[in-house]
């Protein structure tokens, strides 16, 4: 049949019987009121339209029931299939399954598994960038700490520099002249200067019978 000389049915009762059948059977099997006026327009007779679709699917509470007792026993086959694992996996596509089952349209708020999967990734890449963030936080802390720390023991280096310079200075002015400097006071020039003594080379052992 042309297009042209196709009705387009704003009722599905006007339809003839083995499209109106076709129409009950596709809903009660799940199918969204847009598969529904496509596969009647596939057939080459009249079309429906898909408000008349969908005001047929909700003024049809025995159709609605059977939909919802057909999606029922196709869920818990699928969760069957699934398995009793609790993983977040199984459960990720225990949820898509079962608000692709109870669509009505494609429009909306449609969600399928692909859907499903992004948001959960969304919110794995939020998770590590928090986790990230707080790292950096602690790690800026323990920098700060460490730097506070360098500086304290700079700063007690510094003060035992100072004691004993002053102490060395009493020492000299002690003694006097640079050449009479003591033993005690070579060791406090070597300690200021981090100089270590160098040890003392051992006498050479004389034979007596040579």
């Amino acid at each position: 049949m042309k297009p042209d000389q196709r009705t387009l049915h704003a009722d599905v009762a006007t339809l003839p019987a083995p499209l109106c059948h076709l129409v009950e059977q596709m809903l009660v099997d799940g199918a969204t009121f847009e598969d529904v006026v496509e596969a009647v327009q596939e057939r080459g007779g009249d079309g429906v339209t898909l408000t008349a679709v969908e005001n047929f699917f909700r003024g049809n509470l025995a159709l609605q029931q059977e939909r919802v007792r057909r999606q029922v026993e196709t869920a818990q086959a699928l969760k069957k299939a699934l398995g009793k694992s609790r993983s977040s996996q199984t459960r990720l596509a225990e949820a898509a399954l079962l608000t692709g089952l109870l669509r009505l349209s494609r429009k909306g708020s449609e969600i399928n598994l692909k859907d499903v999967m992004r948001a959960r990734l969304e919110r794995g890449n939020l998770h590590l960038k928090q986790q990230l963030l707080r790292l950096q936080a602690r790690k800026a802390v323990q920098d700060h700490d460490l730097n506070r720390a360098r500086i304290r023991a700079e700063q007690a280096r510094w003060r035992l520099t100072k004691a004993r310079i002053i102490e060395l200075q009493r020492s000299l002015q002690t003694e006097g002249k640079p050449a009479g400097i003591s033993p005690e006071t070579l060791q406090k020039i070597q300690e200021i200067y981090g100089l270590v003594t160098l040890p003392t080379a051992p006498a050479a052992s004389h034979n007596p019978s040579s």
